[in-house]
Formats: C-alpha cells, structure tokens, sequence
C-alpha cells in the first residue's frame, strides 16, 4: 500500500481498473514484432537507440551492421552452453542461434537455473553482444 501511494494518481486508476494487462504483450509477441519492424528498418526506438531483432541483424551488410553500432539487439534462443565465468567480466553464454552473449555476474544463478537448453529474452548492446540483460526474470 505504501507503495501505491507513491505512484501518481491517473496510474493507480489505470492499475485499478486494469487497463495495463489489456494491452501489454508478451516477450513472444514483442519479439515477433520487433522482428517484423528490423525486417522492414522501421526501427523500434528504446531510450534514444534503435532496437532489432537477431535474425534481422543476421541479415544486414556489414555496412548496416557497422551503422547500427551501440543500437540494441533482442534475443530470443536457447542455452547452448556457458563459456566462461569470470567475477569481474560477468558470464558468458553461447546460445543455439550461434551468438555469444556476456551478463554481468549477477545473472549467473538465472541463467544456471534457466539452464543448458532453457529458452531465455535478453537485450544486447551491438556490435559485442555485450552488457546484456535478461528479459522476463527479476534482477537480485
């Protein structure tokens, strides 16, 4: 309760009514959408950055690619397996789609409990698939 009373009045009206859940979407149905737009460069923007999807970035020149640096990339896969561990550069995994991603440390539990083969959503800064976060799990 100490919490609604932090937020501003108009949302705990929309929270109350549940307009919200109406219209929210899944990190399926954002994905496939996401996906759609990268196809046709209509890019989502995300806090100032452009946001496609992996197969959509797969399929970029290396000229596009190099344009879309810094932009965010959405993934969607599977667990391939666990590359390193390192307390200081974080985790690193390889997923089934062939990319290599890096998570700061504190998403190893997640990521070990996700597991070898475990479907997981995570945003990637390009062009190194690097400071990645993951999508659909609370962060500790």
């Amino acid at each position: 309760m100490i919490v609604l009373k932090k937020l501003s009045k108009h949302f705990r009206i929309i929270l109350f009514l549940g307009i919200i859940p109406l219209y929210s979407m899944d990190l399926d149905s954002f994905y496939q959408q996401v996906h759609k737009q990268s196809l046709q460069k209509n890019y989502i923007h995300f806090r100032h950055r452009k946001l496609l999807s992996l197969e959509a970035y797969h399929l970029l020149t290396p000229q596009e690619k190099l344009s879309l640096k810094y932009s965010l990339i959405l993934v969607s896969s599977q667990i391939e397996s666990f590359i390193y561990l390192n307390t200081l550069s974080g985790v690193g995994i390889s997923t089934q789609k062939g990319s290599h991603l890096q998570f700061d440390i504190k998403y190893y539990e997640t990521l070990k409990d996700i597991g070898i083969g475990g479907k997981f959503h995570a945003m990637c800064v390009l062009p190194y698939f690097d400071k990645c976060i993951l999508l659909g799990f609370e962060a500790f």
